[in-house]
């Protein structure tokens, strides 16, 4: 089957009948580029041009950092910073520049001053600074594989949701998703699917998504019913972690526990 490669950790992910299969793939995913990159890929000369080129985001350097290869993630910061000292440099030169008025030192007005066509501030050399800075803490080359990952994974749910009446069935009695991978599932199904087959995978998932968020209140709502003196020796039932369930799937952060 065309789909095989694919298909396999998608099912896998349904089958363990968590609250979210894509949270499941996506923290797979993470675990899996976070050991590439700090194995041999480190010295792979196409790795690191492109780690030079765009870096990784707060969150992933924190995870880099905390799996000991305290060697491989300084190689590859270091070079990435002799990259970044380039663009650095490239992207404050007209901040310099224009700081400076003819003749007269410095002048604050000029680094913010409107443009021709654009809003105050618009194209100001300390926006387009600004401007840089934002989309420098945003670059994550793990982001980006991991996105482009995870949409593959949902193209393949929808073809399987289209085209395996067994994983069909499977998914419509699974627990949904978490909210923020719902939104991943609908714009996939806008570019892929045809508007009577968008109207079903509707009909299917937003039962599905009220039912279990209602399930999930409910145990939300014994967990701190149990705190009670007067609920103490009553059965906790499926409370217990109820609360990083609901979270996740509020908000789509994985929590670990909840694969245990």
């Amino acid at each position: 089957m065309k789909y095989h490669l694919d298909t396999i950790p998608v099912w896998d992910a349904f089958l363990e009948e968590k609250e979210c299969p894509f949270c499941i793939l996506e923290d797979n995913l993470e675990k899996s580029y976070v050991d590439s990159f700090l194995g041999g890929s480190v010295m792979e000369p196409d790795t690191r041009i492109e780690v030079n080129a765009k870096g990784f985001c707060p969150h992933h350097n924190q995870l880099l950092y905390k799996a000991q290869n305290r060697l491989g993630l300084a190689l590859m910061t270091h070079t990435h910073t002799l990259e970044t000292l380039k663009r650095f440099r490239k992207a404050t030169d007209r901040l310099k520049k224009g700081a400076f008025s003819r003749g007269t030192g410095f002048s604050a007005a000029s680094l913010f001053r409107r443009t021709a066509t654009g809003e105050k501030g618009h194209n100001s050399p300390m926006a387009e600074f600004s401007e840089w800075l934002e989309s420098y803490r945003n670059s994550c080359v793990i982001c980006d594989r991991m996105d482009y990952s995870m949409k593959r994974y949902v193209y393949t749910m929808l073809h399987l949701w289209e085209n395996d009446s067994e994983f069909k069935d499977v998914m419509a009695k699974s627990k949904g998703f978490c909210l923020y991978h719902l939104k991943a599932i609908i714009d996939m199904a806008v570019e892929s699917l045809n508007a009577k087959k968008q109207q079903e995978l509707l009909e299917m998932l937003i039962p599905m998504e009220i039912k279990n968020l209602e399930r999930l209140e409910q145990e939300l709502l014994w967990f701190t019913q149990k705190f009670d003196y007067r609920n103490q020796d009553k059965p906790w039932g499926n409370s217990k972690d109820s609360l990083p369930r609901l979270l996740q799937k509020l908000t789509g952060k994985y929590m670990e526990n909840n694969r245990s």
